[in-house]
């Protein structure tokens, strides 16, 4: 019997953690009807699923549903959504800014490689934002969303739509996987997505562990969100670097990544100082001390 190569065994067990996870937000998202809850829980989910393709690829072969499903949960939807969900707990007007910086310059990449549409729909999504802010902050959580699931239903269509190079396809398990095999300008639809959400995501844990440093009480809240950023930080590395031919970390990245994430959201429960409320923060108030994945509400 043959050995388990590690490039599958280990996408299997992050996709397994990430389904876990998922489950974990829906319940407290059925508990606690707060918006950041659902909006994770997508994320997670989209989080399962690349991993899930990505343990499916290298033990069955990859084909064309495999590989678009694959890019379009993973380098389309995990970071995206876990960033939109931080919008509902770090909701005064100077971090809806950071978020608007943060989607304006995740634009530029595509306006720098001369795909002009996609960038100058991220500008224009962000100028947008830049208004909802200004006139209705309260609203800007909210809107930022709906913004994401209809750019990502676009650009699921462009992605399915979109022809895959077979032939660049990993051959076995041994090959990490990558954009590669599909055109320029269906892989430009990608940064505007995950380099918007992981900026965002990782902005908002350091703010809170910062702001939780500050506050020298919740030495929970503060390890729970250094976990937090590093969880957000490692996969995005993990990712760049195999840009440059290194590969040996992709995978450990990603499951050390979440493994993070949801670390610092159990550690976060366990906060005594703070008693969980059923009730959201009023829109217009900042969360000072809040873990981005936080289950206090």
């Amino acid at each position: 019997m043959s050995a388990v190569s590690p490039n599958v065994l280990i996408p299997t067990l992050t996709s397994l953690l990430a389904l876990a996870f998922t489950v974990l937000m829906a319940q407290r998202f059925a508990s606690r009807r707060q918006p950041y809850y659902l909006v994770w829980c997508l994320g997670l989910l989209w989080y399962a699923l690349a991993t899930g393709s990505e343990a499916l690829g290298g033990a069955t072969g990859w084909n064309t549903t495999i590989y678009r499903t694959w890019y379009l949960t993973g380098a389309i939807g995990v970071a995206a959504y876990l960033g939109a969900g931080t919008l509902y707990l770090h909701r005064d007007p100077p971090f809806g800014s950071l978020a608007v910086i943060c989607i304006l310059g995740a634009g530029v990449p595509a306006l720098a490689t001369n795909h002009l549409e996609i960038g100058f729909t991220g500008l224009g999504c962000a100028i947008l934002l830049g208004f909802i802010l200004a006139l209705k902050p309260g609203t800007f959580a909210h809107a930022t969303t709906a913004i994401l699931l209809v750019a990502s239903a676009v650009a699921a269509y462009l992605i399915v739509q979109a022809p895959v190079d077979t032939s660049l396809l990993p051959t076995s398990a041994d090959q990490i996987v990558s954009g590669q095999a599909l055109d320029p300008n269906t892989r430009a639809l990608t940064p505007p997505f995950n380099i918007a959400g992981a900026l965002i995501l990782i902005l908002g844990a350091v703010l809170s562990a910062v702001q939780a440093a500050r506050s020298r009480q919740m030495s929970n809240r503060l390890a729970a969100n250094i976990l937090i950023a590093v969880g957000a930080f490692v996969p995005s590395v993990a990712s760049g670097l195999t840009r440059f031919g290194f590969t040996a970390i992709f995978f450990i990245g990603e499951l050390v990544g979440l493994a993070c994430i949801l670390a610092g959201f159990l550690l976060s429960a366990r906060n005594p100082s703070v008693s969980p409320s059923p009730h959201p923060a009023p829109a217009t108030n900042p969360s000072p001390s809040g873990s981005p994945l936080s289950p206090l509400g």
